[in-house]
């Protein structure tokens, strides 16, 4: 009988490439369970995921082709200013020229 296995009630593992045994039988079906649970989760997701897409790719907007030299009105929708209300911000900056696009 080694001092450890008299310390700990078991003997030290020393063949470290040798791969383990469960010591408890039910961890394998807990991790058979859980790859299980990650599965069924990836598909829901790839499927509510491809739903998303159809209703999104529905009635795609055509951007507009804009050209340099093009006038074109700035929307102030996410630029914040120095203004103490945003309700007293302009809605729209004044026309401004396409130099590079």
């Amino acid at each position: 009988m080694t001092p450890f296995f008299t310390n700990y009630g078991y003997h030290p593992q020393t063949k470290w490439l040798k791969e383990r045994e469960a010591q408890n039988p039910g961890a394998n079906l807990y991790a058979h369970w859980m790859q299980t649970i990650h599965h069924q989760a990836k598909q829901s997701l790839d499927k509510a995921r491809e739903a998303m897409g159809r209703y999104y790719h529905r009635k795609p907007k055509q951007q507009p082709d804009f050209k340099i030299g093009d006038m074109v009105i700035h929307n102030a929708k996410n630029i914040h200013t120095k203004h103490p209300s945003k309700k007293l911000a302009p809605k729209l900056y004044s026309l401004f020229k396409i130099l590079e696009q």
